[in-house]
């Protein structure tokens, strides 16, 4: 195993939580349930079917959007509805219980309230503050001395058109009858929203794979999409494109350079009544154009329970499969539990 790589990896990482966060001073949002109780604090984002809404007597509290009657704030706000079009502007106050009043340099827009489905904070800059979770697990099984160790993070920026995202994970595992193995994973993507739910985008990625062979391996990338479906409560998103990839692999002396296209699938569903689920689905399928017959792909599925407030517990299942591995199996699965927190 390469430790330098591994080090690179790490330390860039460690960067997710030392990217500087921005906030915004408004304190004078209010949100009016429908039984009539109202808060006044400062909107955060509407995600996900979730409003997420910071007081200074609560912190930052999630509610659900169903529960919502009205809602007004002075900040600039982007709302988004279920087709894709997008406002700009103060909200302002309804006159119908439910509807959402955008008061953009057109004029007021009236959106119905089931039709909003995003809802971001963003300065006169055109930059929204920086969304970060942070996780991390470890498991023993004491029949075989099978211990695994995990940790992850993500980040997101925002402004009005462009979304900047980045992640990373990485999973050791060890046990009495075989040596180590390390998974780790580093990405980052640009997102350029279009109109209509249509999307482009550019990606750089990072990953080693002992089980598969890969020391490193670095790929740059670039494609289009679409946004199918977006609701409060699922989200459904298809996108390709073409890659170049340069692999560094640890049964091979020299660099191995190819040119791949891919096509990537991402479902997502979430139920906030009880019990409260959120669940995450990605393929990504990645057929070699310079090596005929050569097909990789990479699935992750992840299951997340809230626990109190910001803190979290996540079930994730992942494989990473390759037709030509260089390592010890063509395919790289496994099961992770972990505690993650949402900043």
């Amino acid at each position: 195993m390469n430790h330098n790589n591994l080090k690179l990896l790490t330390r860039v990482a460690l960067l997710l939580g030392a990217i500087p966060m921005t906030g915004f001073a408004a304190d004078t949002d209010v949100v009016i349930f429908i039984n009539g109780d109202r808060l006044t604090g400062e909107i955060k984002a509407l995600e996900r079917g979730r409003l997420r809404f910071k007081t200074d007597a609560t912190g930052t509290i999630n509610i659900e959007w169903d529960e919502v009657a009205y809602l007004s704030s002075d900040q600039n706000i982007q709302a988004e509805t279920e087709n894709g079009t997008r406002y700009y502007g103060h909200l302002g106050q309804a006159e119908e219980k439910g509807d959402v009043v955008i008061e953009t340099s057109r004029g007021p827009a009236v959106l119905e309230h089931q039709n909003v489905v995003k809802l971001n904070p963003i300065d006169q800059e055109g930059f929204r503050d920086i969304d970060l979770s942070v996780s991390a697990g470890y498991n023993f099984t004491n029949a075989n001395s099978v211990k695994q160790f995990n940790v992850g993070a993500d980040a997101s920026y925002r402004t009005r058109t462009r979304i900047l995202a980045s992640n990373f994970s990485s999973v050791i595992s060890d046990s009495a009858d075989s040596e180590s193995s390390q998974r780790q994973t580093l990405g980052f993507n640009f997102t350029r929203l279009r109109a209509n739910r249509w999307l482009t985008n550019g990606n750089l990625n990072f990953d080693h794979n002992d089980e598969l062979g890969v020391n490193l391996r670095s790929s740059l990338g670039g494609g289009g999409g679409r946004i199918l479906t977006q609701t409060n409560h699922s989200l459904f998103i298809l996108q390709g494109g073409l890659k170049v990839t340069n692999e560094n692999l640890i049964a091979e002396p020299e660099d191995k350079v190819s040119l791949e296209s891919y096509a990537d699938i991402t479902w997502e569903w979430y139920r906030y009544d009880t019990p409260e689920l959120d669940w995450s689905t990605n393929l990504e399928i990645i057929p070699s154009l310079t090596e005929w017959g050569r097909v990789r792909a990479e699935f992750d599925a992840k299951l997340i329970w809230e626990i109190v407030g910001d803190l979290f517990w996540q079930f994730e299942v992942y494989n990473s499969f390759d037709s030509e591995s260089e390592g010890v199996s063509d395919n790289d699965y496994g099961i992770i539990t972990s505690v993650a927190y949402k900043f």
